[in-house]
């Protein structure tokens, strides 16, 4: 095969030599015979200034037709094989995975990672379009679930998509903060977190004012370039700081929401009203401007098509979906079956590195079965506490 190539290669640069020098001995006639023509008139028209100044012209014109003949007869790139214009190289195959449909770099299940790729989200349809469709109405709303159940996917979903849905656009501006971060201990900390998540430049701010009046600055700055802010607080449960988090900071919360125009998504375990009912002995001043939206566990539809899905990247044969799909699954306390989008996670990744170990991996045998489920179990539970 080689050979054949190197003949191949020989040729056509025989090929090309044979070109160049025909284009060479061409363009030479050509020039040589427009410059006999010019001396001819001009000798012909010696006795005659009209005819030498024609004569003389010739010769221009020829040479100038001539230099615009050049191109044509040496275009740029010629020397290169015509064969290889059409036929780039091709990559190497990709082995990576050992046949299991894996590409390189990018992991088909995403076990306690964040989202970066929107098409990542699955299931949950009507809570995708509930809080789509309030944001877009500039409704505020609580995204209310267990732990570990996808609630700050559902935020940084919505960020991936706002500035190319048709709902909203690249005039809404979502920021994230989580109320666990350090700097949201103090409530200074918090709002200078939620102004650079929404991107207002600090200079706009004016100095002096007090943290809440420094946020409702930068919404009403905001909203004066025509951007509508929305502000994603996650794990609400941290503002466990009563001197700085009081009714007071709620109240100004809902008031920037209600008044200011700054929507608000927040996330948490418990709904809305309870921790705040809990933590001020008072009615939650969000309980008629905020909608909540549940997160359960994937019902066994939409359990079924992530299945089938990743079992389609990750190369898995029936056999193999099935036992996916069945170790993905809990009951709960009245014997109901449930799929935790985080389990079944875990489960296909498990089930894929074995797989691709080779070592030891059979489905049917008890001690292979009895070893994943301990690890699955283990795993799981250990970012999933039970509280």
């Amino acid at each position: 095969m080689q050979q054949q190539q190197g003949a191949q290669s020989a040729q056509g640069s025989r090929r090309i030599a044979i070109f160049r020098i025909g284009r060479i001995v061409l363009f030479a006639v050509l020039l040589l015979a427009a410059i006999v023509t010019g001396v001819l008139a001009i000798a012909t028209g010696a006795t005659s200034t009209s005819t030498a100044l024609s004569g003389a012209l010739t010769v221009i014109l020829a040479v100038v037709a001539v230099i615009q003949i050049y191109p044509i007869l040496f275009p740029a790139g010629t020397d290169a094989d015509p064969s290889t214009k059409s036929n780039p190289p091709t990559a190497p195959a990709n082995n990576t995975g050992q046949n299991t449909g894996v590409k390189a770099g990018q992991p088909v299940l995403l076990f306690n990672l964040p989202l970066r790729d929107p098409r990542e989200y699955y299931g949950r349809a009507a809570a995708r379009a509930t809080l789509i469709s309030r944001t877009s109405n500039g409704g505020s709303s609580s995204i209310v679930g267990e732990r570990r159940s996808g609630k700050t996917w559902l935020m940084e979903y919505v960020q991936l998509i706002a500035t190319t849905h048709s709902l909203l656009g690249p005039t809404y501006r979502i920021g994230y903060v989580s109320a666990t971060h350090p700097q949201s201990k103090t409530l200074a900390g918090f709002v200078q977190r939620s102004l650079e998540a929404l991107k207002v430049p600090q200079q706009t701010i004016q100095s002096g004012l007090p943290p809440l009046s420094q946020l409702s600055q930068g919404v009403h700055n905001l909203r004066d370039l025509g951007i509508h802010p929305v502000l994603c607080i996650d794990e609400f449960e941290g503002f466990d700081n009563r001197q700085e988090f009081n009714e007071i900071f709620f109240e100004g919360l809902r008031a920037l929401a209600q008044d200011d125009g700054l929507i608000l998504i927040t996330a948490s375990r418990r709904p809305l009203h309870e921790l705040i009912e809990h933590w001020t002995g008072q009615t939650s001043p969000f309980f008629n401007i905020v909608q909540q939206i549940s997160l359960r566990p994937f019902n066994e539809q939409e359990a079924r098509d992530f299945v089938r899905n990743k079992g389609d990247e990750a190369g898995f044969d029936e056999k193999e979906r099935s036992f996916f799909l069945h170790h993905g699954r809990l009951y709960n306390a009245n014997g109901e079956p449930y799929w935790p989008p985080l389990r079944l996670q875990l489960a296909g990744q498990m089930l894929l590195a074995r797989k691709q170990g080779a070592a030891g991996y059979q489905l049917d045998d008890p001690r292979f079965l009895h070893e994943f489920e301990r690890q699955l179990d283990e795993e799981y539970y250990a970012v999933v506490r039970r509280t």
